[in-house]
Order: C-alpha cells, then sequence, then structure tokens
C-alpha cells in the first residue's frame, strides 16, 4: 500500500469584501491516506501529529 496522506483545513466562509469571497480557518483540519485512514475534524495540532506518526515507517 503507498500512502499519501494529506491535511485539509476547514474553512468558514464570511461575508464579502468589495465583491471578493473571504473566508477564515476554523482551527480544525482532517487528515486522509488513499488506504483509509481518515480522522474527520480534529484541531489542527491533532491532524499534524496524525500525519507524522502515520508517515513514520514501522520498526521491525
Amino acid at each position: 500500500m503507498t500512502h499519501a496522506p494529506s491535511i485539509t483545513a476547514e474553512l468558514r466562509d464570511l461575508p464579502p469584501v468589495d465583491g471578493w469571497r473571504v473566508s477564515e480557518q476554523t482551527g480544525r483540519a482532517r487528515t486522509t491516506c488513499p488506504c483509509g485512514t481518515d480522522t474527520g475534524l480534529t484541531t489542527k495540532a491533532d491532524a499534524r501529529t496524525t500525519l507524522r506518526e502515520h508517515c513514520t515507517p514501522e520498526r521491525a
């Protein structure tokens, strides 16, 4: 299985400014990988930790 985990930050839409879309990060994110790992929305720190742990090669 090839792992390629990624983190996606959650964004919240704010009212437009001068016709431009505006958004801000909520502080939550999710980590997903093609192997089936999906954390759902967690804190960004927890998502980063999961990504690092998921990318660490298993030790024999």
